[in-house]
């Protein structure tokens, strides 16, 4: 009993709570028509190796786990110094767990995120941001996953120098308009354990690409 409530716990902080009552959560809305880059953009290939996803995941009772997720592909296009549209690409199946030094716990929760109840990563092997317009630090963006794509609007600050490109986002999205729920809503039990979970995911992204 002692080991089930514990596993219940620990796969409750997986989804993704804000690191700080000053994050605010994306609000999500319908997809939107993706920019298409001019003649004039220069094009920045993501380095996947040097770019980098992190997750902070939390419990009703302030239970913390933090994560990776690899950066797969992605490039952007630059005109006049500003992005113009791009798109990276996250391969989900590279989900880890950064903060549990129990090695055998910590798999359990990456096989369950990865499993049909969360992710379901054999069906949706990828995630992706496109992006779709941009004003200022802000980036509007088609945020895919589990299939499902959404508009959101996220923080960007984005440094170029020579021939080398770093963008950083700190953002959060409620996991439910992406279906990233607990089983089925149906049964009694994953309601029940669904709600143990906080319905904020942050993001932390950092990309790196050059020309």
């Amino acid at each position: 009993m002692k080991k089930s409530i514990l596993f219940v716990g620990l796969l409750g902080t997986l989804f993704l709570a804000a690191c700080s009552n000053s994050t605010k959560t994306t609000e999500a809305g319908n997809e939107e028509v993706a920019a298409q880059s001019t003649e004039e953009a220069t094009s920045y290939t993501v380095n996947a190796s040097e770019s980098s996803v992190k997750w902070l995941g939390a419990k009703l009772f302030d239970t913390k786990h933090t994560g990776t997720v690899a950066v797969k592909e992605g490039e952007l296009s630059v005109v006049n110094g500003f992005i113009q549209s791009g798109k990276f690409v996250i391969d989900m199946t590279t989900i880890t767990e950064t903060n549990n030094d129990n090695a055998e716990m910590a798999g359990k929760l990456v096989g369950h995120l990865k499993s049909g109840d969360f992710f379901q990563v054999d069906s949706f092997p990828t995630a992706s941001f496109e992006v779709v317009s941009v004003n200022g630090n802000t980036i509007t963006g088609n945020l895919t996953i589990k299939g499902i794509t959404k508009s959101i609007e996220i923080p960007a600050d984005v440094q170029i120098a020579e021939n080398r490109l770093t963008a950083s986002s700190s953002f959060t999205i409620n996991r439910n308009d992406w279906g990233i729920t607990w089983g089925s809503a149906a049964q009694p039990i994953d309601f029940l354990k669904d709600n143990l979970i906080k319905e904020e995911i942050q993001f932390d992204i950092n990309l790196v690409a050059t020309n």
